[in-house]
């Protein structure tokens, strides 16, 4: 599955996903701005997304996102604050 941007994120909408649900690990993709990632930005625990050590801003106990059917929301632990319209959608 893939995580693609909609236009509700920060940076706008975006055609090529940027991120990559494997088992239960979230990777970045050569869309991603970062390039491709061999090593997982986020675990996915339950229906939310904890930073990992891999993450360039480190890892956190707290969630930064949350699944919710089909979309990403951000979370109240996110840096950016909690923000009601998903910033992605899976695909």
């Amino acid at each position: 599955m893939k995580l693609h941007r909609t236009l509700h994120h920060p940076d706008g909408a975006r055609s090529f996903a940027e991120y990559e649900i494997r088992e239960n690990n979230v990777y970045t993709t050569v869309h991603h701005d970062n390039g491709s990632s061999a090593l997982p930005w986020f675990e996915i625990r339950g229906n939310k997304l904890y930073p990992t050590t891999h993450h360039p801003q480190g890892r956190s106990s707290f969630p930064w996102y949350e699944i919710s059917d089909s979309v990403v929301l951000t979370s109240v632990h996110h840096p950016k604050g909690k923000d009601g319209m998903p910033w992605f959608k899976i695909v």
